[in-house]
């Protein structure tokens, strides 16, 4: 889930922490930085270059030699068959891709000026117009309905909860669980869950090891396609200092961020409930879509920032609507101002503080560019909103649904901002619309977006601007990991990899997995063959086998050479 721009190089500072590296604030969690890269300091350069000039963004040097079609016309979905999200069989695409970007004699996708002073109205339905019907998809998704109530003067946010849960699976399921990550080290902060009714029954728990689980027994047995629904009460306190993991859930400096700030129910994987911790550079959430309504009541002198669309608060009170979502975030800000414009039928927003409009600026300007070139990369952006926030982490970047958030130490540091909000914006095809495990399979999801970011920089600054990204960024990382004998396979689980390594391997490595695919397979392939995972997965979980089944079905091959030399957890090093 976080973000890739770990090994960057600060312009108004001596150095970016990497994911995992200990707040300048916080020294209990310091660890020694890593040595400086030769590839690092000629990023920093190209990244400069895109710097120097003020806004709007610098106009494009060079020509991709595969460029997104901007003018590409607006795909209306078919409804697919209606069948369990987690035993849907990936057979066809129901999503049609969009066009297959062609090779043209300068890009089409260009930087776009910067925000216009009023940004448009926020949407008051989650999914665009052509998308409305792929709700059937998940109508036996998980159903939210929360009622938060967030108290900055204490720290606290104190919830009610109903939620809806259909087994999908093809057995019966003798428990439930709701995670309760506020609870994780990660996270740092305490969730107290009390009041809890079983089909509005008193019901006895159990509750984890550590506080991030919580088990329900399910008397008689839950059979396939039946529902239960639970109702709790929970509090929880939110970390205003010793703030633990990376900042991301906390009040600090006028923000308070709460992701899954509400008991949520994993991914069941047909044989057990997903309840593992992830280590502290890995991410906790693995869910299945959702549909969620949120009530969200906080002092109206705040800026109100969450998944899906909440429309104009009254008084103190946001309705939020988000389906299908994995996860939903909330972010209150004190000194929040608003960007917007709408692109491809979507309102992008970049909200910021007063003091760093330029970099927030900037912030939208990529996520508008983002935002058209993974749409035609990749397949449509199929929400009404895309946001993207500043706010006080040391991680540099983290996605969620419909929202990614951007340290804000790099605010001032315009060209950062642009490769964080570029990696987190790709995060919502790979991540937020297509799911996948990202405790055990993170690869899936990172080393794709990582790749994506590149491609980015290719559809907005040409062929020229991605191949050094290409070179300095995953070649020489991986050239310095085997020169130093400390090369792994990109494939395994986050915990199996030191944080010093987790996104050197995992992200950098793992890319050139998909640089070489696109090599041998040629643009045409390998973009037919993204278009149609994410048609097919939209929603829904996917796993590797599911990637190489698409990949083969596209090509003909499942071209195992490239997977066992980047990315088989089997492959010996």
């Amino acid at each position: 889930m976080k973000t890739g721009a770990r090994g960057l190089w600060r312009p108004h500072e001596a150095h970016v922490p990497r994911r995992g590296d200990a707040s300048p604030e916080d020294t209990r969690y310091a660890r020694p930085h890593p040595p400086v890269r030769p590839g690092w300091l000629l990023l920093l350069g190209i990244l400069l270059l895109a710097a120097c000039s003020t806004l709007p963004a610098p106009s494009p040097t060079a020509s991709p030699s595969y460029t997104p079609t901007s003018t590409a016309p607006a795909v209306e979905p078919s409804v697919p068959t209606v069948v369990p999200v987690t035993t849907m069989e990936l057979s066809t695409a129901n999503f049609p891709p969009t066009s297959t970007p062609t090779s043209t004699g300068s890009p089409t996708s260009t930087p776009t000026p910067t925000s216009t002073p009023t940004p448009p109205p926020l949407p008051d339905a989650c999914l665009r117009q052509p998308f409305e019907d792929d709700i059937q998809i998940c109508h036996m998704a998980p159903t939210y309905d929360i009622d938060l109530t967030i108290d900055p003067a204490s720290a606290r946010v104190t919830g009610r909860q109903t939620v809806t849960y259909t087994n999908a699976e093809t057995n019966a399921l003798e428990t439930i669980v709701l995670r309760l990550l506020p609870n994780a080290p990660g996270y740092g902060g305490t969730m107290t869950v009390t009041h809890l009714l079983l089909s509005e029954q008193s019901v006895v728990y159990q509750t984890d090891p550590g506080g991030t689980a919580l088990r329900v027994p399910l008397e008689p047995p839950l059979e396939a396609g039946r529902m239960v629904r639970l109702s709790l009460d929970f509090t929880v306190d939110v970390p205003t200092s010793d703030i633990s993991g990376h900042g991301l859930f906390s009040y600090s400096r006028g923000v308070m961020a709460l992701p899954t700030v509400y008991p949520l129910i994993p991914v069941y994987n047909e044989r057990d409930w997903n309840t593992k911790i992830a280590p502290v550079h890995g991410d906790d959430v693995f869910a299945d879509a959702a549909i969620y309504s949120v009530t969200v009541n906080a002092p109206s002198t705040f800026t109100l920032v969450a998944t899906g669309a909440c429309g104009t608060p009254v008084g103190g009170t946001w309705t939020c609507r988000a389906a299908p979502m994995r996860d939903f975030t909330v972010i209150l800000g004190e000194n929040h101002e608003r960007a917007g414009r709408e692109a491809r039928g979507v309102v992008v927003n970049s909200y910021f503080y007063e003091w760093h409009a330029p970099g927030g600026g900037r912030a939208l300007d990529v996520a508008v560019n983002a935002l058209e070139a993974f749409s035609d990369f990749f397949g449509p952006y199929p929400y009404t909103e895309l946001d993207v926030v500043e706010t006080p982490n040391y991680l540099g970047g983290m996605e969620y649904s419909g929202l990614v958030v951007v340290e804000d130490g790099l605010y001032p540091g315009v060209s950062t901002v642009e490769w964080l909000t570029a990696h987190e914006v790709a995060h919502q095809w790979w991540m937020v619309v297509v799911g996948n495990d990202q405790i055990n399979e993170p690869w899936l999801d990172e080393a794709l977006t990582q790749y994506s970011t590149m491609l980015y920089y290719e559809a907005v600054y040409g062929r020229q601007r991605a191949e050094s990204i290409l070179n300095t960024v995953f070649v020489q990382t991986h050239q310095a990991l085997e020169s130093a004998g400390r090369d792994m396979p990109a494939g395994l689980p986050a915990h199996a990899y030191p944080p010093g390594l987790y996104f050197d391997i995992v992200y950098d490595k793992g890319a050139l997995y998909f640089h070489e695919l696109r090599e041998e397979v040629g643009d045409e392939a390998f973009f037919e063959t993204l278009q149609t995972y994410y048609g097919r997965h939209r929603y829904r979980i996917a796993t590797p086998e599911s990637f190489l089944d698409t990949l083969e079905d596209v090509t003909g091959d499942r071209h195992l050479d490239l997977y066992e030399k980047w990315i088989s957890p089997d492959a010996e090093e």
